[in-house]
């Protein structure tokens, strides 16, 4: 079985900014979760028994060229005890968009309809909707639910009034930039190892 995840990435400004963010909390706790992920916003990972069949689906085919559209990072948030990590995840929020939605829910879509989704631990989760989507898509943040975002880390072992964790959601940021392609990655644990990329959204 492999995870794979399809990502988007950034320019240069929002990236350096992000990666400044994730030295700042490397020097003041330590390696943590997250940290050495490279920039990106994760639309969605799936696990699969076949990668080849996945490139299959996408590689090789009609090439169709999407017009690039504009994303914004916005606001800082904080994922209280997120349960996949057991820390704190702080993160800057994606402002959220209907063609943001309709590219996470048609790719979805395309691939279950194309390859068996691995599907486990179907009792992880008791909101009925994460449930419902998880057994629909193989994944369980789609459509009104999904919190686009760019993680810097998940703090561990701090508290809610940590003076760094305050300063951070007191930050402002507001910035854009153009997204020409998705990306594929297969995951192994921080292990990100590309597969390919695709310009038809």
């Amino acid at each position: 079985m492999y995870k794979i995840a399809a990502f988007i990435e950034f320019d240069k400004k929002i990236t350096k900014k992000i990666l400044n963010q994730k030295k700042i909390v490397k020097k003041k706790f330590g390696n943590q979760i997250y940290l050495n992920h490279p920039v990106h916003l994760t639309l969605f990972t799936l696990n699969i028994k076949n990668v080849d069949k996945l490139k299959k689906i996408y590689i090789n085919k009609k090439k169709i060229q999407s017009k690039p559209f504009t994303i914004n990072v916005t606001r800082p948030g904080i994922f209280y005890d997120d349960p996949l990590t057991g820390g704190h995840t702080i993160f800057h929020h994606i402002k959220k968009n209907d063609r943001l939605n309709k590219i996470q829910l048609r790719h979805l879509i395309k691939i279950n309809k194309n390859l068996n989704i691995v599907k486990k631990n179907m009792n992880l989760f008791k909101n009925n909707i994460l449930k419902n989507n998880y057994t629909k898509y193989g994944f369980p943040f789609v459509g009104k639910i999904w919190i686009p975002h760019i993680t810097i880390a998940s703090i561990r072992n701090v508290t809610n009034n940590n003076k760094y964790i305050k300063y951070f959601l007191s930050t402002k940021i507001n910035l854009k930039c153009f997204v020409a392609k998705i990306k594929f990655y297969k995951i192994e644990k921080d292990r990100h190892d590309f597969l390919f990329s695709i310009k038809d959204f």
